[in-house]
């Protein structure tokens, strides 16, 4: 199956543990309805706060407050406040559920999660023959790789892909972009101190995706890619807003939409502005599949998704954006408008009644048993 049309490459990258307001301050100045006047947290971060499903429920219950402090984002994060500033910043997209990494990071890859928690140290690693949006290029002989840490995670978790020679390092995501040798999908992991967890300096993690951007550009397909780069879950951190309620345990606890995290859209074709509409991490998978003209995944949470590709000129028209700074070079920031335009916070989609996880599609056509496996009641 060959890639249509103006986009050739799909790069999804995920780091980790972080809120909107945490790290988007400087967007306050565009117009975004993000918090700018909260303390500013020293880089790095002094520790890595709870942020598992129990910690999540006493948030959401407004028992505590999470860590409530921001980064400077100019200057601690120059390249992400660049390329907020000049893509598309999907201002209410939302982790998948509430709660910590490994479901957050399987809703990415599939929009599925048969557990609530990381999955437990010193035992085997868990193995499910779910979908995923890789198996779905793959069975449409679409190429694509998965940049990950060295463990392989999140992907080795997936019958159809554990052992693939496409599960590769990381770093081997900039000498593919330098041989021109990218395939229509990339995933990106990274290890600590390159993945943004706390307590690793997040300035570091930025730089490693500014060096696979720059490598991407420099081999000429800045017009003919789309990044997406976002945040596995809250991390802990605080953010103001409330996010609808769409989804629960089935204890009854709000699942989806976990807390907001940042999501970014660039490339020389995607339309650039705040975009407030809600979303979360079923809707990037969604948005891989509509951009590469792939079928439907079988998953529910993402063939009905709406997706984002609309924020895509597909119309053949020349670029929208220009490319990034070069890496390691002085980055000018985009000058905000005066005075700053007034957020435009949209209110939570009308939902009759959240409705409760079901079970998880495996592609065989069975099912396992809905996540239950942290119980809060």
């Amino acid at each position: 199956m060959a890639v249509t049309g103006p986009i050739s490459h799909v790069v999804i990258m995920v780091q980790e543990n972080h809120t909107t307001d945490n790290y988007f301050r400087s967007m306050a100045a565009f117009g975004a309805n993000v918090a700018n006047r909260w303390p500013t947290s020293p880089n790095p971060p002094k520790s890595d706060q709870p942020h598992d499903r129990h910690a999540y429920y006493r948030w959401l219950t407004k028992k505590i407050t999470g860590a409530h402090v921001q980064f400077d984002t100019v200057k601690d994060l120059p390249f992400y406040a660049w390329l907020a500033a000049r893509g598309a910043f999907i201002e209410n997209h939302c982790a998948g559920y509430g709660t910590n990494s490994t479901p957050n990071h399987l809703l990415i890859v599939g929009g599925q999660t048969p557990t609530l928690r990381n999955p437990p140290p010193g035992q085997a690693p868990p193995l499910w023959d779910m979908p995923s949006l890789p198996g779905l290029a793959a069975d449409h002989g679409l190429s694509w790789k998965a940049y990950t840490g060295s463990s392989g995670y999140p992907v080795e978790f997936y019958q159809q892909l554990k052992g693939s020679p496409n599960i590769v390092r990381s770093a081997d995501i900039i000498t593919d972009a330098q041989s021109r040798t990218l395939p229509a999908l990339s995933m990106v992991w990274h290890d600590s101190p390159y993945d943004e967890h706390p307590p690793a300096n997040v300035s570091n993690g930025m730089d490693a995706i500014w060096q696979i951007v720059d490598a991407v550009v420099k081999a000429g397909a800045w017009e003919s890619t789309v990044f997406m780069l976002t945040w596995d879950d809250w991390g802990g951190y605080d953010d103001h807003v409330v996010t609808p309620n769409v989804e629960t345990s089935l204890d009854g606890v709000q699942l989806a939409y976990g807390p907001r995290v940042p999501l970014l859209m660039f490339g020389g074709r995607v339309r650039p502005g705040i975009d407030h509409r809600w979303s979360w991490h079923p809707s990037i998978p969604k948005t891989a599949i509509d951009l590469l003209g792939l079928p439907k995944l079988g998953v529910p949470r993402i063939d009905g998704d709406k997706g984002l590709a609309d924020l895509v000129d597909l119309s053949g028209s020349p670029e929208l954006n220009p490319a990034p700074p070069a890496h390691g070079t002085k980055i000018t920031q985009p000058v905000p408008p005066k005075p700053a335009p007034t957020p435009a916070p949209v209110p939570p989609p009308p939902i009759a009644k959240p409705t409760t996880v079901g079970p998880i599609v495996l592609r065989d056509g069975s099912a396992l048993p809905p996540p239950d496996d942290v119980p809060l009641r």
